[in-house]
């Protein structure tokens, strides 16, 4: 096999699979990156530790085809050193040896033969359908923070996908917080997949009727879910990214990257149920104002709970924190609240994750209590709303 590259074009098709690629292994290709040569002018690489696949294509300049396993951090290693240009690789099909040389840079890296990689499966396009790239984005930036890290195996450490009924919704709870957002989705059935090396223009898709509605269900690991948001840029208009579920395994796939991830097993919490259908109390203020006050009170909050405390009156909420043997801190925030006088404790990081993750310049928060659950949503967004349940503080 004989190829050659921009060394750009290589280091971001490294670094797009590398992240998928496991760190502790028993099988040692589970190390290496896959290289592929799809035709004269295209190179798939991928990455995979059975778990989670991520795999791109890019162009390059084929000589001679084939495909090999090469150390996947030590070869991004190497050439995020080498100079800005054209990277030739020839491997020695007899032992997978592999010289690489740029310039008069020369590396030898030893490879393994490309029959020892897992065989990673295609999702059927006929299984799934196409949606906006930037709903998927969003959905997940504005969910996947809120999803368990102490036990990322269970139900509580993924992100809920549901298609049902024409609107696309993406939710993640870890028990003390959940954030969830509702998309309406023109839902598309892609045509057939273009076979391997067919020249021809893939059909875009037909619109699907509501009498045969696409239905999906799946709690995503939250860390394929970061994955997804490097790996799909919505900034091209009208991008779209195939979604299928096959065989337990949830995959996405534009025209350059496919990511195939295992789905976790378990029914997800009605959560639905969760959101109070009225409220008592409600403060509306400008989020930036209390994003930065909240975060310079966080600074004198208990390093071990985190806790700041909110005081709402009529016109302003109060933010304060205080430790013990340290210090305290208070910062006042003009607001405009109805209802009477009402303290709340919360944990500061949790405040601030939905701070950060809200678009609109405008944020109110419904309240029923001391003790009930609080209700962030932006200002016109009524499709996504943070639920937030309080502390008991003494």
């Amino acid at each position: 096999m004989h190829f050659a590259i921009q060394k750009e074009v290589l280091v971001k098709a490294l670094r797009d699979v590398s992240n998928a690629i496991a760190n502790r292994v028993v099988q040692p290709v589970l190390s290496n990156v896959l290289i592929e040569a799809v035709d004269n002018v295209t190179l798939r690489f991928t990455g995979t530790d059975l778990d989670l696949t991520i795999r791109t294509n890019t162009p390059a300049v084929v000589y001679t085809s084939g495909s090999v396993t090469l150390p996947g951090k030590k070869l991004l290693e190497v050439v995020s050193k080498l100079a800005n240009d054209l990277v030739s690789f020839q491997i020695n099909p007899e032992n997978q040896e592999t010289t690489v040389t740029c310039q008069k840079s020369k590396f030898s890296l030893s490879g393994l033969s490309a029959q020892d990689y897992p065989k990673i499966g295609d999702a059927s396009a006929s299984e799934g359908f196409l949606m906006p790239t930037d709903i998927l984005r969003r959905s997940i930036i504005q969910t996947s923070f809120a999803a368990a890290t102490y036990d990322v195996s269970s139900i509580l450490g993924g992100v809920y996908l549901l298609v049902q009924d024409g609107a696309f919704e993406a939710t993640a709870t870890d028990g003390s917080r959940l954030a969830h957002r509702r998309e309406e989705l023109t839902v598309t059935a892609p045509a057939a997949r273009k076979a391997e090396g067919d020249k021809e223009t893939e059909t875009k898709s037909s619109t699907a009727t509501m009498e045969k509605p696409h239905e999906l269900k799946a709690i995503v690991p939250a860390r394929a879910c970061t994955e997804l948001l490097k790996i799909f840029d919505s900034k091209e208009a009208g991008a779209r990214v195939r979604v299928a579920v096959v065989d337990g395994q949830i995959a996405f796939e534009s025209d350059t990257h496919f990511v195939l991830t295992r789905l976790i097993g378990g029914e997800y919490p009605r959560y639905h149920e969760l959101f109070p259908t009225e409220f008592t109390y409600l403060a509306q203020f400008k989020r930036e104002e209390l994003l930065a006050a909240v975060e310079r009170v966080a600074v004198m909050s208990d390093e071990r709970t985190n806790l700041i405390k909110l005081h709402f009156e009529a016109e302003s909420v109060q933010v304060s924190s205080n430790t013990p043997d340290v210090g305290r801190a208070q910062e006042e925030v003009s607001s405009k609240f109805e209802g009477q006088v009402l303290d709340i404790a919360v944990n500061v990081r949790y405040v601030l994750d939905v701070l950060q993750k809200l678009n609109a310049s405008d944020v109110r928060l419904e309240m029923t209590g001391a003790l009930k659950p609080l209700i962030f949503k932006g200002e016109g967004e009524d499709n996504y709303k943070y639920l937030l349940m309080p502390v008991q503080a003494r």
